[in-house]
Order: C-alpha cells, then structure tokens, then sequence
C-alpha cells in the first residue's frame, strides 16, 4: 500500500502524465494537414533565404535599395505578382511550423536520450519561437502594419541600459558566435542530414543536395558570426549602433577588404541554403 507523500508513487504518477502529454503531442504532430502546412511553411523559409541572397548580391555591387533581412525579404516578395497572396500562405505555413516544432520540443527526437534528448528538444523550442516572429512579421508585411527600418540598435540600447548590459550585449553576441561556429561545423559534418531523411531512407541524398547544405550552412554561419562580432564590438565599445542584424553585417562585410568578394560568395551560399530548404520541405517527416 502506497502512503501519503511516497515519492515513488509521485514519481509513478508524474511519469505517467508525461507519458500521456508525450503521446498526445506525437498524434498532433503526425496530422498530415499539419505536415503539409509545415512543408509550405519550411518551403516559404527557404524562399525567403534565396531572396536575402539576391538583395546581398545587390548590396555587393552598391545598388540595393532593399534590407537584406527577414523582413527585407518578406517585402520585397510583397511587391512580386502575387506577393501578398503568397505571404497570406507564409502565414499560415509559418504557424504550422511553430506547432510542429512545438510538438517537437515535447515529444520528438525520441532517437535520442540523456543530455542530447534534452538539447534536441530545447532547438526545436528555439525554432518555435523563430517560426512565430517570423509569422509575426509576414502578417505585419502583408496587412502594412510594419514599420520601416531595422530595431536591433533599440533592442540592443534598452539591454545596455539594463544592470550589468554591456556583460549582457556581450555574452550575447558571443552566443550568436557560438551559433554561427555551430552551423558551419552542422553544415561541414553533414549534421543536416537527419533533417533531410525520411522514414526508412538512409541512402545517397545525392551530391547537389549535399553541396547546398554545405554552402548553405557555413554560409549562414559565418554571416551569424559577423553579427555575432557586431553585438560584441557594440557591447566594449558602449555603443548601440555598432550592432545590427544580417543587413548590417553583410554592410559591413562588403566594406571590408575585398569585401565584395566575399559578400557575393556569402549571397550565394545563403541562397544555396534557401534552396536546400525548399528541398528539405519535400523530406520533411515526422522524428
């Protein structure tokens, strides 16, 4: 007979509740409307990521006239035939991504255990929250209800006034570093594949597929290690406006020596990276 306050009979029960919560949140995430939304939401993101690279290649060569971001992109697909339409579909997409990853965060990668279950699902709650300001700002695009230019350099004053900000400005800058470091090393060791295999495929994804996800990856880490190396400089320097997004970065990228150069190599392996995405939409599984 169980007492009051067994732990063993807490342990029991609270594993039987997440048990329960695990189970529930797999069936969700195994709808097939979920996972076709999801797959349009995933293809939309790579777009996204091929028009960055166009703006990119257009800032190298000084007649950009577009923000090379998120939001730069999401305007600039706003203005195509069809723009607006298509955002309404990013909506939604993006939406569908956020459960998904959601779904996730609680009870995917079950390939995994320990330290690594644990980290697995913590990216998956990182790429919800992603997938949500990216729906964010689609909607804002769509109905006008963004405003113009870019909030880093506010975000990144408030930090500074907070206690202890500049230690802040800089850890996070360090953090974003450590995340561009991780998508170069995720890219170069063929990390990505698990993203890309579906149920029961473990072959040859085939050599373009393969060149995409390289480029793509270290391309995007390293623009994530120049923002990253902006918000530090901003951080040691007390100064604001030394921080910025990918716009900035790729600005300052392009001002560098030979700079150029290496804005139209960075472009394009961020437009490598939008186009293993869309790819990657049509593995997209259920883990």
């Amino acid at each position: 007979m169980r007492v009051l306050g067994d732990p063993e009979g807490n342990m029991t029960t609270h594993r039987a509740v997440r048990t329960t919560t695990e189970s529930t949140a797999e069936q969700a995430r195994n709808h097939p409307a979920l996972e076709w939304l999801a797959k349009i939401g995933t293809a939309v993101y790579g777009v996204m990521y091929v028009v960055v690279g166009w703006l990119a290649i257009q800032i190298a060569f000084g007649d950009g006239s577009g923000q090379a971001s998120g939001q730069g992109a999401l305007r600039e697909i706003a203005q195509q035939p069809f723009g607006e339409a298509l955002l309404w579909v990013a909506c939604v997409g993006f939406v569908a991504l956020v459960v998904w990853k959601a779904f996730e965060a609680v009870a995917g990668h079950t390939e995994e255990d320990g330290g690594k279950l644990v980290a697995a699902r913590a990216a998956s709650a990182a790429k919800a929250v992603l997938f949500a300001v990216l729906a964010w700002l689609a909607f804002q695009t769509v109905t006008g209800s963004s405003g113009g230019g870019s909030s880093e350099e506010g975000y990144t004053a408030k930090l500074m006034q907070m206690p202890f900000g500049q230690v802040l400005v800089v850890a996070l800058g360090l953090a974003i570093v450590g995340y561009g470091g991780y998508s170069v090393y995720k890219g170069l060791k063929d990390k990505w594949r698990k993203s890309l295999e579906a149920h029961g495929h473990s072959g040859d994804l085939g050599t373009a597929i393969t060149v995409l996800a390289r480029a793509g990856y270290s391309s995007r880490g390293f623009a994530f290690g120049v923002i990253g190396g902006l918000f530090v400089w901003a951080g040691f320097t007390h100064d604001a406006g030394k921080s910025g997004g990918l716009d900035q970065a790729l600005l300052t990228l392009r001002d560098a020596p030979f700079g150029k150069i290496l804005l139209v190599v960075v472009a394009l392996g961020l437009a490598c990276y939008g186009v293993f995405n869309v790819v990657k939409a049509w593995y997209l599984r259920q883990r």
